[in-house]
């Protein structure tokens, strides 16, 4: 079955400002496509797409690119930071894309396959396809590491420790280790990737998980309580006053590439 989340208010805010998506992935999808034609790729559907920030991503290379998502909210954000022609919105389930048979170029989906009923989207994307269709499945191992000079053993444990707290309001579909989703449907490629964050950043971007929304909705002052206590922890760790002061943050990034026949 599929599963909703990230609709309400402030975690869609939230997820547009703190959720990424790394350029490289998207030049491994074009590369995989084949060679580069004189004229674009016709049409890609960013299935899930949320706030559209990785959707845009592919306008480059397309003439054509479509972000499907069942939340009007990430829509709505979507819509209001569109800033490319070709690129356009609908809602839709991941189970009932709004294209014809065989029309696609390209369906990817961003950190947001494990939430589909994969068997009817894998189903639905195999429809939608051209012959040598392209279906890229994208996302990012949940724990995440801190470095930071000297302290970097100090604030990656710190790191550790944060998610180790949110494991117990994972939701039952994602299991201890949600890569796993993936690896069943294909196998994977790890991408890692390192990126400038600061503390305040890194402690927002594990507040968009699920997990700490479920925390947030079962004790609120329990999930303020947590954030404080590891935002503090990361200040003495790193001995600086400052929450914004920058620290480097490693995601590992795993991408399956399938080609339609």
């Amino acid at each position: 079955m599929a599963f909703r989340f990230f609709e309400e208010s402030a975690h869609v805010a939230a997820y547009l400002q703190y959720r990424v998506t790394p350029h490289e992935l998207i030049n491994k999808i074009i590369d995989f496509m084949g060679p580069k034609l004189q004229n674009k790729f016709n049409l890609a559907v960013d299935v899930g797409c949320g706030n559209g920030k990785g959707t845009v991503l592919l306008a480059p290379y397309f003439n054509q690119v479509v972000g499907t998502d069942v939340s009007p909210a990430q829509l709505g954000l979507a819509r209001a930071n569109s800033i490319r022609q070709n690129v356009s919105y609908r809602q839709s389930p991941a189970e009932q894309l709004p294209f014809e048979s065989s029309q696609v170029d390209l369906v990817t989906a961003t950190t947001a396959a494990h939430w589909f009923d994969r068997p009817r989207f894998l189903k639905e994307a195999e429809r939608v396809l051209k012959p040598n269709g392209c279906l890229a499945l994208l996302g990012n191992m949940m724990d995440r590491a801190l470095e930071y000079g000297d302290a970097t053993s100090a604030v990656n444990n710190i790191c550790q420790e944060f998610h180790a707290a949110l494991l117990p309001f994972n939701h039952p579909c994602l299991g201890s280790c949600p890569s796993k989703i993936y690896f069943d449907m294909f196998e994977a490629c790890p991408f890692p990737d390192k990126q400038k964050v600061t503390i305040n950043q890194f402690i927002g971007l594990v507040e968009t998980f699920t997990s700490y929304q479920n925390l947030r909705s079962e004790d609120a002052a329990k999930a303020k309580r947590l954030s404080d206590d590891i935002r503090n922890k990361l200040l003495a760790a790193m001995q600086v006053s400052s929450p914004d002061t920058e620290l480097t943050m490693v995601i590992k990034y795993f991408y399956m590439l399938a080609r339609k026949p």
